[in-house]
């Protein structure tokens, strides 16, 4: 009987040889190696696998992690009002008493930040939503972006980073699995109509990220907004150097994005998800 490596069900030599070494970023690349060739050896090209996989993992692993995000965001949007109208009663009555007392500015600024805070602590906890959440789903997103691209990446024949000097052998069938202009995997895209798509997607996707803030978005959030409009323009030469195989993924996820934030504007999805109403700003 073949043994088993630490992947589950993937027997080892189905692996190649690099991926068998046991490292965490070895049985990462090996995981999604095999849901790689699982698909395609259902009968898909690889053009067609690479969209399949995208998808696939993207509704397993990310969005559930968004709509748990939009859930909990939007629970703390809901309460911006409440923690508005209480901090206005705080410093009324805070103020009457510092006045009273002849306390100076500073001090008074202090202690209504802190009740604010131990307030808006305690409001969360109670409604099940935590500031930080807001921060998750990058925390996922980006490592299976990263390992699904090394993925292709070694699968089209080109060295891997963070594995010392070595390299996967090209994928049998890469360089012919492509279609339309594109038939070669393995080769970047010398006419640019993927890479500007790519650009083009994911700066959509930061527009339609930027229509889910409030009416007037912080300084930090305009700042944070254009650095990723101009991530967005600075992906079009790096897919023009990349293969072919790796744009077919990033073009893939971008586009998933976008169908998953143009689904989360809908009302009868929201209903659907148990996701809070949005903003009347952003409404559909």
């Amino acid at each position: 009987m073949e043994p088993k490596g630490e992947f589950g069900e993937v027997p080892l030599s189905t692996l190649p040889d690099i991926l068998q070494e046991p490292t965490q970023i070895n049985a990462l690349l090996a995981s999604t190696h095999y849901v790689l060739e699982s698909i395609h050896s259902a009968g898909l090209p690889w053009w067609a696998t690479i969209f399949c996989a995208t998808f696939l993992l993207r509704t397993a692993i990310t969005t559930p992690v968004a709509i748990y995000q939009q859930r909990a965001v939007g629970r703390m949007m809901e309460l911006t009002p409440v923690l508005k109208a209480w901090l206005e009663t705080l410093k009324t009555s805070v103020g009457v008493d510092h006045k009273l007392k002849g306390r100076d500015y500073a001090t008074f600024n202090s202690e209504i930040q802190n009740a604010y805070r131990a307030k808006a602590k305690e409001l969360y906890s109670a409604n099940r939503c935590n500031p930080r959440v807001s921060f998750l789903l990058p925390w996922v997103q980006i490592p299976l972006f990263v390992t699904m691209s090394l993925t292709i990446r070694g699968m089209a024949g080109y060295p891997l980073p963070f594995i010392g000097d070595s390299s996967l052998p090209a994928e049998p069938g890469f360089a012919e699995g492509g279609t339309l202009w594109f038939t070669d995997l393995a080769a970047s895209d010398p006419t640019w109509i993927m890479p500007i798509a790519i650009g083009a997607t994911n700066l959509l996707n930061v527009e339609l990220n930027g229509m889910m803030m409030s009416k007037t978005p912080t300084r930090n959030q305009v700042i944070f907004r254009n650095i990723f409009r101009a991530l967005a323009i600075s992906m079009i030469p790096i897919a023009h150097e990349a293969p072919m195989a790796i744009c077919l993924y990033w073009m893939s996820s971008g586009s998933y994005s976008v169908l998953q934030n143009i689904a989360f504007r809908l009302a009868p999805v929201r209903v659907w998800l148990k996701m809070p109403p949005l903003p009347k700003r952003v409404e559909s």
